[in-house]
């Protein structure tokens, strides 16, 4: 059968026209279906396409176009979106949710006073079909549009399950599964000030949710002033607004004057919105300690050590 189908591909002279590959448009059919199709109740979805022949000898009204999926060929109707458009509603059957395709254009043309019939194909034996995948969920919309880093964000939307991630920017946020219609995340540790693209990252891809901006957040230290003798010990406390998002909160705690106290690195752990640290007096100095993390203020903290 496909043998014969190039036969008569070669035999109408489109050969050098059959170049779609899979990911590639055709120049001749641009193609309005999604890749992705939520699914409906009523099972119909609409495939629509747009001949762009151009500076072409084709005869105006002479189109007619054909639709194959799933190897089955139907007729198409001219769409009231505009001229050379094309569309047909498809009634996917049950069980089935992948629609692989492509189509038939068929026009007259007038070449040296002759008149003929012209036949074009978006797709080839070496190259590609179109392919739409249904699917049975969605995001609707985020809770929030804004926020700083650690904070809790809700999603809602449809047909969520426990292994279902949101990602931010690319990377994979915190999340919490509450019921196939609501989900949360927690913002993660990135610069703010600037809007990040956000998706559910689900087991067939990744579903974009919209974009969120972080902005600048806060962290509350104590003490806000440390006084230490040489050799004595003392507690600071970090505490965020939300809660460290996965990975954990990383804070960047600097000095000028290094030999005048001892302190561990500064990790807000995952989940949890403080921490708290033991510090220790070294060599007598005065200085400051500079504090940062991101998508929060740096902040100074002056210490002594007598």
């Amino acid at each position: 059968m496909m043998n014969g189908f190039l036969t008569l591909a070669f035999r109408l002279g489109i050969a050098g026209l059959l170049f779609v590959i899979t990911g590639c448009q055709n120049p001749i059919f641009q193609d309005f279906t999604r890749e992705r199709i939520p699914e409906n109740p009523s099972n119909i979805y609409t495939f629509e396409f747009a001949a762009r022949l151009g500076q072409t000898n084709a005869i105006a009204g002479t189109e007619r176009a054909q639709i194959v999926i799933n190897g089955k060929t139907f007729d198409m109707q001219p769409s009231p979106r505009g001229e050379r458009i094309f569309t047909f509603d498809y009634a996917m059957p049950p069980g089935v949710t992948e629609a692989r395709y492509y189509f038939i254009l068929t026009y007259d043309e007038v070449s040296n006073n002759i008149r003929r019939t012209r036949t074009r194909f978006s797709t080839h034996e070496h190259g590609g079909v179109y392919v739409a995948r249904l699917i049975n969920r969605f995001t609707i919309q985020l809770l929030a549009e804004r926020g700083p880093v650690g904070s809790t964000i809700g999603l809602v939307g449809s047909g969520f399950s426990a292994g279902d991630v949101v990602v931010v920017n690319g990377r994979e946020a915190a999340t919490t599964f509450h019921s196939p219609i609501s989900l949360e995340f927690t913002v993660p540790s990135l610069p703010a000030g600037r809007a990040y693209e956000v998706a559910l990252r689900t087991g067939s891809g990744d579903i974009p949710a919209g974009m969120f901006r972080i902005d600048e957040g806060s962290l509350s230290i104590l003490p806000g002033r440390v006084r230490l003798s040489s050799g004595g010990r003392d507690q600071m406390s970090f505490q965020i607004p939300g809660v460290a998002p996965a990975g954990g909160l990383v804070i960047d705690v600097t000095t000028d004057v290094p030999a005048s106290i001892i302190m561990p690195e500064v990790i807000i752990p995952s989940g949890f919105g403080s921490v708290v640290i033991d510090i220790e007096g070294g060599q007598p100095g005065t200085g400051t300690l500079f504090i940062e993390a991101p998508g929060f203020r740096r902040q100074e903290i002056p210490i002594e050590v007598r």
